[in-house]
């Protein structure tokens, strides 16, 4: 976390959409609801952002005026392009909560439009998102987790959602020991 930016010209080239998110698969349909990338604002915290790509990628950093330049930018690429930036310190244990960071984005997102909501719990199979394996990964249980917790009560299944719950709590106390024993400011 001590690399620091060079100018704007050395930063990473925007993001293809479809290798960075983009819309998810389930029951043999295409979702773009589910996109990261969707500009549908959404309040977190008392603060408006424009999406969840640009809620996760301010939470990286320490610096509240970067977090606020990213918070101020409504293009999904520009924001991921600002989340590479190593001239702002991340925040320590980003390693740590970045799938709740994600999962929180993702939530109030859901919750917030009913349209979009009413998408995501009508679905019913294994959520598929694309990108970087890792995001691929676990954007399609945060999708999955958000639904089970949307759902009505007698609609919700327990199974699953207990199986995501434990999983998320894995991750977590996985990379937490991972910090601890590194020393390192992860």
């Amino acid at each position: 976390h001590t690399h620091t930016q060079g100018p704007p010209s050395q930063l990473p080239p925007p993001p293809n959409p479809e290798a960075m998110g983009g819309p998810c698969y389930c029951d043999g349909k295409t979702y773009h609801e589910m996109d990261n990338f969707l500009v549908c604002e959404m309040k977190i915290n008392g603060k408006t952002w424009p999406s969840c790509e640009s809620y996760f990628q301010a939470m990286k950093f320490k610096d509240k005026d970067y977090r606020e330049e990213i918070r101020r930018e409504e293009d999904g690429n520009k924001c991921w392009v600002l989340g590479q930036s190593r001239k702002y310190k991340i925040v320590p244990n980003w390693e740590e909560i970045k799938v709740q960071v994600m999962y929180c984005a993702n939530k109030a997102k859901f919750e917030q439009h009913s349209k979009l909501k009413e998408v995501l719990i009508s679905t019913k199979g294994g959520i598929e998102a694309v990108g970087f394996p890792f995001w691929a990964y676990w954007n399609g249980r945060i999708l999955e987790r958000i639904r089970e917790e949307l759902r009505s009560p007698e609609s919700r299944n327990q199974k699953v959602l207990k199986k995501l719950l434990e999983e998320f709590e894995e991750y977590k106390k996985t990379h937490r020991e991972k910090c601890k024993e590194s020393k390192s400011s992860c």
